[in-house]
């Protein structure tokens, strides 16, 4: 590592967090070059904070958790290193993004667990924080890792051996879980589990008065928990909180008075079919249901509003709804465009009662900081689901960011009250969300891998507690 000197990181952060300081930027674009790093960097003392193409909108961006780090982009690493076809697995690097892996799985037996972010996401970065994909939560995919060690040693999990491939799991302890939301390593390789290519999808789609969402929100997780015949993950979304007076903004379109179910349902012709008429029947009771659609996702045009979401069910990534959301051309512009937001995600109960009793607390935050937002479930189970707050605000007003941010910590504090976790934090957050929700037992377990892999603790300082 060359003789670094310490910068300024322009606050290029659509979330707009504190801005922090970086030392320089190294990009490796090979497992020797991040090992040759991590071994100048432990000579040095310089701490590293890897990044995958620094697109974590809303949590971050690319900035690192502490100051004085020599941020290491690893998009340059962008191997597909093997995929097999025969029991569904990829092994790829960290800036191998959604566009690139779903181009290779064209015309075969898998697709990907693709986001609804920006198709130049990466696969890894996505994954190792617990990201959520259109059929399932993305820690699910996650089978195999390669990290280096700040010694410089190489260490693989899962059944990933030395050589790039991936075995499935093998005897003995797996410490795949344990490099997830957190610093023991920089990952530079992962085995990704992959999606069957089904024989028929049926895309779920509607918009239902928005006073009904804690009841269709607790018919879903119903439909769920009676059993799914079909695979995918069902989502409430879209459902926007406004404050009663101020100068809030909402992403250019939303519709105020309705919120939206959506989902794939994949399997055969019979079990999609199954499934929607149980749906159906799920949905029974609630306002608006009977306008629910499961359409064919390869049947939707193009100039169609729902085409992005067709592409997604058939694991095709793309950067339309992000660009249309934020109003840019490309997703090079959305740490830069003027509409700021900012994610917090809490895990969530489906219960009508609980979840309405939680947005009504939100509202009333919401009401306090004249800031809006967007709210959003992820059934990821039979009793649960992952929570997406999307918190608004106009970056050219001097106070925008800040009362954004106050109403994230206030949202927080009401989440916290009703017993909702949060399972993804930001930057900012990180370290106290891990220390709130962690008895002092596992962070002492926690503190004591940390020392032993990284005792002078240069890799990720500060990223998820440690």
């Amino acid at each position: 590592m060359q003789e670094l000197t310490r910068v300024e990181l322009m606050p290029r952060d659509v979330g707009g967090h504190q801005p922090r300081s970086i030392t320089g930027t190294e990009s490796p674009r090979t497992l020797d070059q991040v090992r040759a790093l991590v071994r100048a960097a432990g000579a040095t003392r310089h701490r590293l904070y890897p990044i995958s193409t620094g697109r974590n909108w809303g949590m971050g961006s690319a900035m690192p958790v502490t100051d004085d780090n020599v941020v290491v982009d690893l998009s340059g690493m962008n191997r597909i290193r093997g995929i097999d076809l025969e029991t569904g697995f990829a092994v790829i690097e960290p800036g191998v993004t959604q566009r690139q892996l779903a181009e290779a799985l064209r015309d075969t037996p898998w697709m990907l667990n693709v986001t609804n972010s920006c198709a130049d996401t990466s696969v890894v970065g996505n994954a190792l924080d617990r990201g959520d994909g259109t059929f399932r939560s993305r820690v699910h995919d996650v089978a195999g890792l390669e990290a280096v060690l700040a010694d410089g040693s190489v260490v693989t999990t899962g059944g990933l051996d030395p050589a790039g491939r991936y075995h499935g799991r093998v005897a003995g302890p797996d410490l795949t879980a344990a490099f997830v939301q957190h610093n023991l390593g920089i990952v530079t390789a992962m085995a990704i589990a992959l999606v069957p290519r089904p024989e028929s999808i049926g895309m779920v789609y509607g918009r239902l008065p928005r006073h009904q969402a804690a009841v269709a929100l607790e018919a879903v997780a119903g439909f769920v928990r009676r059993g799914n015949p079909a695979d995918g993950m069902l989502r409430v979304r879209e459902l926007a909180l406004t404050p009663s007076h101020g100068d809030w903004t909402l992403p250019a379109g939303v519709d105020l008075d309705r919120f939206a179910v959506m989902g794939p349902l994949l399997g055969t012709a019979a079990a999609v079919e199954l499934a929607e008429e149980l749906l159906r029947k799920a949905l029974a009771e609630v306002e608006g249901s009977e306008e629910l659609l499961v359409v064919d996702p390869t049947e939707v045009k193009p100039d169609d509003p729902l085409y992005a979401r067709a592409l997604m069910s058939q694991g095709i990534p793309t950067c339309a709804g992000v660009r249309k959301a934020l109003g840019v051309a490309s997703c090079e512009q959305v740490d830069a465009t003027g509409l700021g937001f900012l994610a917090l995600m809490p895990l969530m109960p489906t219960d009508a009662r609980r979840t309405a009793y939680i947005v009504d607390a939100l509202q009333s935050a919401v009401d306090a900081h004249s800031t809006a937002l967007m709210a959003e479930w992820n059934v990821v189970g039979r009793h649960m689901a992952n929570g997406v707050i999307q918190i608004f605000f106009d970056r050219s007003r001097p106070d925008g960011a800040h009362r954004a941010h106050q109403l994230r910590n206030d949202g927080n504090c009401v989440l916290r009250g009703n017993g909702c976790a949060i399972y993804r934090s930001d930057i900012d957050h990180a370290a106290a969300d891990v220390w709130s929700e962690t008895s002092t037992a596992s962070l002492g377990m926690l503190h004591r891998l940390k020392t032993a892999l990284d005792p002078d603790g240069l890799l990720s300082p500060g990223r998820y507690g440690a």
